[in-house]
């Protein structure tokens, strides 16, 4: 089965500077592809945990990848979208209506990864979050 990691981040406040991504791997745990997103100003992390979700699910579905094991280091995210919790915030119910479509239409798997625990589809989606956000601080300066 193929293994997949996505992740959010938020720097300087929350809401604030924000950033996704995710890593898919295969069977063997070889890295098949990675992306990773500026999301702007004024999002919340859980808004950008939700999003590296999002960006995941649609690549796999416009490659017509099916039976993924995804792991989110959020446990907002993995309750909200396995409908173990509710979802109140109109933002991030959008999302999770359309993280939950996705799933049921390409029979994925979410399950929750303790955050920097040494899994390392789980770093990389943390380094590729915390790269971008890097270069962004660089370009826009440090927001305060």
């Amino acid at each position: 089965m193929r293994t997949s990691y996505c992740d959010g981040a938020c720097r300087v406040s929350n809401p604030g500077l924000c950033s996704c991504g995710w890593v898919l791997l295969d069977e063997k745990g070889d890295v098949v592809d990675w992306k990773g997103y500026f999301l702007g100003h004024g999002h919340t992390n859980n808004f950008a945990e939700y999003m590296g979700l999002v960006y995941l699910l649609e690549y796999l579905y416009s490659h017509e990848i099916k039976g993924v094991k995804i792991y989110s280091d959020s446990a907002l995210v993995v309750n909200q979208v396995n409908q173990s919790w509710q979802t109140n915030n109109p933002d991030l119910k959008n999302l999770n209506m359309k993280a939950y479509g996705l799933i049921l239409a390409g029979s994925h798997i979410l399950a929750h990864v303790k955050g920097h625990s040494g899994s390392a589809g789980n770093e990389m989606a943390d380094k590729i979050c915390n790269d971008i956000l890097d270069h962004n601080e660089e370009f826009y300066g440090k927001q305060e």
